[in-house]
């Protein structure tokens, strides 16, 4: 029974045991020879009931515990070379299960005893009956292992919500994890050893480690399983904490049905998983969503499952390189990983979103909008009318060039920035610092031990100071390399080549020097190394953007803003993606993903402004004039617009767009009539005819020329909006000398202050002759 849909990565489906001829789908006649008949008591306390099947370690049976009310237990027989006796004992009369003496491995047993987790099969005691030899009585629970799960979603998809089952993969994955992590602790000092599907039950809506014979201390030689082995595993067994996540790895592999993870998770097959690329990719026999379709365990869905399938195969190839220290170094860190892949996964099924706050770093407060999320500045707004009729339609531009990305610089300085590492020496001090000036900070921690983490912080601070525009000595940019070289220093060779924190700040460099081929090799390396977390793929997002690789920025973005909402810098690279790419609902989209930026997101003003600059700039006809209006007015009176200065700038783009409609015929007078009647709120102040529209357009040209005066270099910007704003000033024969009351209603107009009243002809009180 499928679960509520829910955000907990641990949540199961309720799985009721299939029948089945032999239990853990053994070899019936295997289990004929199996020495234990039906009633034998062992050890005067445990009355066999049936075969349950063997393994590994020895046989097991059902049997009832007499001394405990008959509670069902599974009786496991260890073999001879596991524990057991080399034959049948010279005497005839029981020992008692709990004595110790006659046990060499008493102590090891013991230690079993006292494993106390839910998703560990518990010990309950352990014995040795003469021609039996020793066994363990375990907790008896009946379910289906996870090899039978698998096949029974290959059978039955719609019991797991079809491509939901790559969640509980994952979920499985994290409660095994936990099992893993209190084996692993350095109190107990332990690893299971022999992970794989058969040895991992799914009981009811939880999990079991069924197998403990397995369980040893770390780099004692045990059991172990070709298939799920570790190549770092010593050749009898010698297993560490790190092969216990490898197996686990291999486990997730094989229920998923995933193979060839290399090829899957290679980033230049990327564009392949677009949300434009659809059912024609899965159909792709070359493309990797092609060759997953064809033999994972669950049908992918006819849109495959996006950035998701990468960042699984991604997840899974760390926890399986062959190389210890390419791994996963803890259970939790890989924990971390996969529950973030289980929300990207979850949030593109759902188009949803299933956010958590990133444990590796902060969320940045820049939108990485590329200016497209603030009003057009007066200088920028005069060179775009210059370059084309009437200036309707906004900024010129090919695809990708009308909305470009931010430049290479400006990212480099706003992504986010890695949390400080707990276990470095000064944490606790920097976690305490705020935003501050980088000349600031770098005079407040000049005196501070060169730890990693106060090293990156001084790589990033003094990169910061070496783009300032107006520095007037800023550092170059090599010295903030010198400091990330004092950082793999501190951290040291060992560790260094295995830092993703190294690679991250390599990337923000090679940006900060503008190559952005560079950066993107850095980025994916962080990529491979942290599957679950945003940050990355909006770095690569912002890479592919930069080299017009639009379709895999496409799906890098999507996959970050489906997630969390409220990252504008997803919102807007979306958004430029979609209308880079083109097509026939490319700006439905992008508007779309502009307007999902949450309501309680920083970046919610910014994404109206853009939606509303789009709007503008692709306004076709009357409906679509109306729409932007609609969206404008929005923008002031709901979405937070409230600077008079900025209001002006926007008023004055869509005015230019409905002057530039109604010149060309595509809208007439009636409908710019009826679109200044639905101004309800007289907050707007939208002209009702086209002389009122051009004496508007005047006035707003004549301060925003004052505006643009007033910015550096912006002298010939000036003049440009002077020319148009008397250019398309209308003709006045009669002289108006304006009051006092009628130049306030002028001022309050421009500062969108002003009601419907004050538009009547002559409200304006002439201005002039011609």
């Amino acid at each position: 029974m499928l679960p509520p849909e829910s955000p907990d990565p641990t949540v199961l489906p309720e799985i009721t045991l299939l029948d089945r001829a032999v239990s853990r789908g053994d070899d019936p006649e295997a289990l004929d020879g199996l020495p234990l008949p039906p009633d034998r008591l062992l050890a005067r306390q445990y009355r066999v009931v049936r075969p349950l099947g063997y393994g590994g370690m020895g046989e097991v049976y059902l049997a009832h515990d007499t001394r405990v009310g008959g509670r069902e237990v599974a009786i496991k027989i260890l073999r001879p070379e596991n524990g057991g006796p080399e034959g049948p004992a010279p005497d005839t009369a029981p020992r008692p299960a709990h004595d110790p003496a006659d046990h060499p491995l008493a102590r090891e047993r013991q230690e079993l005893v006292e494993l106390n987790h839910d998703d560990i099969i518990r010990v309950f005691n352990y014995g040795h009956h003469p021609g039996v030899g020793d066994f363990l009585v375990l907790q008896y629970v009946d379910g289906p292992t996870l090899e039978e799960v698998r096949t029974r979603a290959r059978l039955r998809p719609e019991e797991f919500g079809g491509a939901r089952f790559y969640e509980f993969v994952l979920a499985y994955g994290v409660r095994f994890l936990a099992g893993l992590a209190y084996l692993h602790a350095p109190e107990r000092g332990k690893v299971y050893g022999d992970l794989k599907p058969s040895n991992v039950m799914h009981d009811g809506s939880t999990t079991k480690f069924i197998d403990v014979g397995s369980v040893r201390r770390a780099g004692a030689p045990g059991l172990t399983s070709a298939d799920y082995r570790a190549p770092t595993v010593g050749p009898h067994g010698e297993s560490t904490s790190g092969d216990d996540l490898f197996s686990l790895g291999e486990t997730l592999r094989h229920l998923c049905g995933l193979h060839d993870l290399d090829a899957l998770a290679d980033l230049s097959r990327l564009a392949d998983l677009s949300p434009l690329a659809g059912a024609d990719a899965a159909a792709d026999a070359r493309s990797p969503q092609g060759r997953a379709a064809r033999r994972t365990t669950v049908p992918l869905p006819p849109d495959g499952l996006g950035l998701g399938l990468f960042s699984l195969a991604r997840v899974l190839r760390r926890a399986t390189r062959p190389e210890r220290a390419d791994r996963f170094a803890t259970a939790r860190e890989m924990d971390e990983q996969l529950r973030g892949v289980f929300r990207e996964l979850r949030s593109l099924r759902l188009r949803t979103e299933t956010f958590e706050p990133s444990p590796l770093f902060l969320q940045s407060a820049y939108a990485l909008d590329g200016g497209l999320g603030a009003p057009p500045a007066p200088g920028r707004r005069a060179e775009a009318e210059s370059a084309g009729p009437d200036g309707g339609g906004g900024e010129s531009g090919g695809a990708g060039g009308r909305y470009p990305a931010p430049a290479p610089t400006a990212t480099a300085q706003e992504l986010p920035v890695p949390r400080p590492d707990p276990g470095d020496g000064l944490h606790t001090a920097l976690s305490r610092l705020g935003d501050d000036d980088p000349a600031a900070l770098l005079q407040r921690t000049e005196d501070w031990p060169g730890t990693p983490e106060v090293e990156l912080l001084r790589c990033r601070l003094t990169m910061r100071l070496a783009l300032r525009p107006c520095a007037r000595t800023p550092p170059q940019l090599h010295y903030a390399g010198a400091a990330l070289v004092r950082a793999e220093d501190a951290i040291g060779a060992a560790a260094a080549p295995y830092d993703w924190r190294l690679d991250w700040h390599r990337g923000l460099l090679a940006l900060a020097d503008g190559d952005v081929r560079r950066a993107r090799g850095h980025f994916d390396r962080v990529y491979a190394a942290i599957p679950g977390e945003y940050a990355p793929k909006l770095a690569l997002g912002h890479c592919a953007e930069r080299l017009g690789r639009w379709r895999e920025a496409l799906t890098l973005y999507e996959g970050v803003r489906v997630r969390n909402p409220s990252l504008g810098g997803a919102a807007f690279g979306a958004a430029r993606a979609r209308l880079a790419l083109g097509g026939p609902q490319a700006l439905a989209h992008a508007v779309e993903a502009l307007d999902a930026v949450a309501q309680h997101s920083r970046h919610r003003t910014a994404a109206r402004v853009a939606a509303v600059r789009v709007c503008a700039d692709h306004a076709r006809g009357g409906d679509d004039l109306a729409e932007v209006v609609r969206r404008l007015r929005r923008l002031f009176s709901a979405h937070g617009l409230t600077d008079e200065q900025a209001q002006l700038r926007m008023r004055a783009q869509v005015w230019e767009v409905a002057h530039s409609l109604v010149a060309s015929g595509a809208v007439d007078e009636g409908r710019l009539a009826g679109i200044a009647a639905e101004d309800d709120d007289e907050e707007l102040g939208f002209p009702a005819s086209m002389r009122l529209l051009r004496d508007e357009l005047s006035g707003f040209w004549l301060d925003l020329a004052r505006q643009a005066a007033r910015e550096p270099r912006g002298a010939g910007a000036a003049e440009l909006l002077l020319d148009r704003a008397y250019g398309i000033r209308t003709l006045q024969w009669r002289h108006a000398r304006k009051t006092e009351k009628a130049r306030k209603a002028e001022a309050a107009r421009r500062s969108g202050k002003a009601g419907k009243a004050s538009h009547r002809p002559g409200g304006r009180g002439g201005g002039g002759t011609a």
